[in-house]
């Protein structure tokens, strides 16, 4: 038993011997290297070494920081620029609306001024107001006013706009008035022929026309030919223009078939100049005076 131990223990010692040879040679060259100066004498051997062998790894490094910072850089600047484009998105909805607040109030100024240019060749104006609603159907031609007695408004009050007569009011509220529009087909309203002086009744058809009615067929009326309220009805002062002959046929009896274009635009309508019921009442005997 004694010979296997001296054998393993002859062997282990060169390989020993071998390894710690190898580790001095391994110092040896480093020294060296470090003392030798490597070409161009800038630094050793050793640190040239160094430098090549580590250079790969610096590059990476230095790559994956500059991805990393190019990422970082880049997150930013994309929620710097959603955030500026929420931004912008709220700037322009702020300007639009004021645009679309402006360009309202500029269009009602001007229907204002061409209500108020008008007024002065129309008899008494009360006050204009908005069309806030037309009915049409079944020969029924109406519209819900935006003005009421509270502004001096009562049954009866003609309604005009600069280009002619569009009605009377038939119910009063507070603020708000039904109109009976002149194109209904129970409206009517003493007209005169203002080329030939001739006296007759407009109605209104229910379908958008007017009929100039009780005109003799010996008339000289003919296309073209305006016609005017006559201020013999009692509702409707004179001079405000009704509408133009728009045919002229002979009828059946002793009078002609007189059809009217509208001087108003009652496809049109919006805004509407409210007259003083025609003649004016005074106030009654008796009744009291606000002061």
């Amino acid at each position: 038993m004694r010979f296997p131990s001296a054998r393993a223990e002859v062997t282990s010692r060169p390989r020993r011997g071998g390894v710690l040879l190898a580790s001095v040679l391994v110092l040896c060259v480093l020294a060296l290297s470090a003392q030798a100066p490597a070409r161009g004498n800038r630094g050793s051997v050793l640190q040239s070494w160094l430098l090549t062998t580590a250079a790969p790894v610096a590059r990476a490094v230095a790559g994956f920081s500059r991805t990393i910072s190019g990422s970082s850089s880049s997150v930013a600047d994309t929620f710097n620029a959603r955030a500026e484009n929420v931004r912008l998105r709220a700037d322009l909805v702020k300007r639009d609306t004021e645009l679309f607040r402006l360009r309202a109030e500029v269009q009602q100024m001007r229907t204002d001024l061409k209500m108020r240019a008008a007024a002065p060749f129309l008899p008494v104006v009360v006050g204009s107001a908005p069309v806030l609603l037309l009915e049409r159907r079944a020969g029924v031609q109406s519209a819900l006013v935006g003005i009421g007695s509270a502004a001096g408004v009562g049954e009866g009050s003609p309604l005009a706009v600069p280009e002619g007569l569009v009605g009377r009011v038939v119910t009063a509220g507070r603020t708000l008035s039904r109109a009976q529009l002149l194109l209904d087909a129970s409206a009517a309203a003493g007209a005169r022929l203002v080329r030939t002086g001739e006296l007759g009744i407009v109605r209104g058809d229910g379908r958008g026309s007017l009929r100039l009615n009780h005109i003799a067929t010996t008339s000289r009326v003919r296309t073209g030919d305006l016609v005017e309220t006559a201020g013999v009805d009692g509702i409707y002062p004179r001079g405000i223009p009704i509408g133009r002959v728009q045919s002229v046929s002979r009828g059946g009896n002793l009078f002609l078939e007189i059809r009217l274009a509208p001087a108003a635009s009652f496809s049109r309508l919006t805004d509407v100049l409210v007259l003083a019921p025609f003649p004016q009442r005074e106030p009654s005997e008796g009744a009291s005076v606000d002061r």
